[in-house]
């Protein structure tokens, strides 16, 4: 997976996926499951302003708890805070994404482009050269060309070139 790809998975930039991964001193190695937890933790880190050191550390806790439980209450120590995360909703998110990022961003080869040769009728085609003449020569004998080619030159000896 690219970083663009990571990063549309993600649902972000891709310089804030690159700070975040630094900042939280993640190795960069784009996976599917990095992406899902490090996209709970935005989403948790954007609605609820916790740390996203914080976030990405609990994000785990909330992943696990699907498919058997489809929200995630966590409570803070005093018991005045609770954050609910609707886990199926974030997944259904994510899958979309995660599509989107292998359909719309795949991976390009490196280098060039190779150019295609045209040679032969292929390059006569393309540059626009009427070949149908010629494909109706071919269809003929060699002998029935020839004497076609023999009537042509009688035709050119009787032409007088007027100036």
């Amino acid at each position: 997976m690219t970083l663009g790809q990571f990063a549309t998975a993600v649902g972000a930039p891709p310089r804030w996926v690159l700070n975040s991964l630094t900042s939280l001193g993640v190795p960069r190695r784009y996976t599917d499951e990095l992406a899902r937890r490090l996209g709970l933790a935005r989403e948790i880190h954007l609605a609820t302003g916790m740390p996203l050191k914080r976030a990405f550390a609990v994000a785990p806790e909330a992943l696990a708890v699907w498919p058997s439980e489809k929200r995630w209450v966590v409570t803070d120590e005093g018991g005045l805070v609770s954050v609910t995360v609707d886990v199926e909703r974030y997944l259904s998110t994510y899958a979309t994404r995660l599509s989107l990022a292998r359909s719309f961003y795949a991976e390009r080869q490196r280098g060039r482009p190779r150019k295609r040769k045209r040679r032969g009728i292929a390059l006569a085609k393309w540059y626009g050269v009427d070949l149908s003449l010629v494909r109706e020569s071919l269809k003929r004998t060699p002998e029935e060309r020839l004497q076609t080619l023999d009537e042509a030159v009688e035709f050119f000896k009787t032409v007088k070139v007027i100036r």
